[in-house]
């Protein structure tokens, strides 16, 4: 197969030769660009010290029961306009104290955490050229990727997820879209710098006296359980196929000597001919195997997912299933690998992300537009609850506690809008509050399954809240 790299650099050379004139001059093309820009305040309390962060394989570091930040910042970007179909971008994004932030406690990644502190940040996370050309798209450098599934943004803290590659969007037969990617590095939320995409995904040798890492390996890739190896980059391809209410997706991601992950996605929507509710059905599927050099040991695992979605005017509901495949001779007993953005799974909520080994998850969830029924003006609401079914028996190695998540988000925006969550980019002013409970069952014998195995069983002895604000302007 010819490289990726190859391939878009050849394609990028034909589209700049068939290029024509948008602005008349380069000084018009430096002058007549467009700003994009965005002033967040966002803070977060957990009231809890025994849940790892999500941009942190490691524990935390104090004993402080609270976690939380409260900082101010966002990004200013331009895009100069199009000359001869050429236009290039750069993105700065921000991150500064303001309020409470203890040094002695985690901050849950809103801010710079390396030096065990919580600082503010500042990172160059878009540097761009950018050709485009009818149904024709490449683009080279540290980007955006928002809407490539494994891919994304992560848009829930400060700043969001960015990459740096090469990527090209082809949609010249009907009702058919290609993407192509070649993905060298990536920055994490509450990050300054760029990584490879092997140690985005946040793997570990062991933790706390367990194993993670299944099977063969190269042991000098590791020190001190982190991994120390070659830096890897991954190939991405996908094919999506929309006509009418029916949308198919295929995807893969490569990352050469450590895993392939394909990602299998559907939806259609009707509305019964005597009835005034529309229905969806949504699929979803992802296999994960090792490949290469394997530097992250035994990969063999999967999840899919059903999800039913009713709306009759204004009212939303939705049923949702997920399941991870268990699997002890893979990396974390069939933990799918999520971390280079948001997960995918349809119970991935607040706190939760249902990506772990064995994982059984059953959803659920209503939402009510309060601007569209004429009640509160650009108000939306949402409440969801979630079960996740664990492997918890002594038998199993890679147990895990039972666990509950009950949600409520209310967003109020100046520009009204029925979708929800973080993906949803709202000009002018918006303010999300979202709120979740965690429950999680204690009710194991702890010191018969160290005993056993000689490491402890994952222990969360209370339930715990996990509230966020998010005040956004979007310019």
């Amino acid at each position: 197969m010819m490289p990726i790299k190859i391939s878009l650099l050849l394609l990028s050379a034909f589209l700049c030769s068939n290029c024509f004139a948008a602005a008349d001059s380069l000084s018009e093309a430096l002058t007549q660009g467009k700003v994009k820009a965005l002033l967040r305040y966002n803070a977060q309390y957990r009231d809890t010290d025994l849940h790892v962060l999500q941009d942190s394989s490691s524990q935390a570091a104090a004993n402080q029961k609270t976690q939380q930040y409260s900082a101010i910042g966002g990004f200013i970007g331009y895009e100069t306009a199009p000359w001869f179909d050429t236009s290039v971008g750069g993105t700065i994004y921000l991150s500064n104290p303001i309020g409470n932030n203890p040094d002695d406690r985690r901050g849950l990644g809103g801010l710079f955490e390396e030096d065990g502190g919580q600082e503010s940040y500042a990172v160059i996370g878009e540097a761009y050229l950018k050709v485009e050309k009818e149904k024709h798209l490449v683009k080279v450098g540290r980007q955006e990727m928002p809407d490539y599934h494994f891919i994304s943004l992560s848009d829930i803290r400060m700043t969001p997820i960015t990459h740096e590659g090469v990527i090209y969007e082809n949609s010249v037969l009907d009702n058919f879209k290609i993407n192509v990617a070649h993905i060298r590095k990536m920055k994490e939320r509450n990050a300054e710098k760029f990584i490879d995409m092997a140690r985005g995904a946040r793997f570990t040798l062991s933790k706390s006296g367990k194993r993670i890492v299944r099977g063969d390996f190269d042991p000098n890739d590791y020190s001190d359980g982190a991994y120390v190896g070659d830096h890897e980059e991954m190939n991405m391809l996908s094919l999506s196929y929309t006509i009418d209410a029916l949308k198919l997706e295929a995807w893969e991601y490569y990352i050469n000597d450590f895993i392939n992950t394909v990602y299998l996605n559907g939806q259609y929507s009707f509305k019964p001919a005597s009835s005034s509710i529309v229905y969806n059905v949504a699929a979803q599927y992802a296999n994960q195997q090792d490949v290469g050099d394997h530097i992250a040991g035994n990969i063999d695992t999967w999840f899919y997912g059903l999800k039913l979605q009713a709306s009759n005017q204004n009212i939303t509901y939705f049923v949702a299933y997920n399941e991870v495949d268990y699997n002890e001779n893979s990396y974390d007993g069939g933990t799918i690998f999520v971390r280079w953005g948001t997960p995918q799974m349809f119970n991935s909520f607040q706190v939760q992300d249902s990506e772990l080994a064995g994982t059984k998850s059953y959803g659920m969830g209503v939402q009510y537009d309060m601007g569209g029924a004429g009640v509160l003006p650009g108000v939306v609401m949402r409440l969801r609850y979630a079960d996740y079914n664990l492997p918890d028996s002594l038998s199993q190695a890679d147990a895990r506690q039972d666990r509950a998540e009950l949600t409520f988000d209310v967003r109020y925006s100046m520009e009204e809008a029925s979708g929800f969550g973080m993906a949803t980019q709202l000009d002018g002013l918006s303010v999300l509050f979202r709120l979740a409970y965690n429950d999680y069952e204690t009710d194991y014998d702890f010191s018969a399954y160290k005993a056993k195995y000689g490491y402890d069983f994952d222990s969360v002895t209370d339930s715990f809240v996990d509230a966020r604000l998010y005040l956004d302007y979007r310019f």
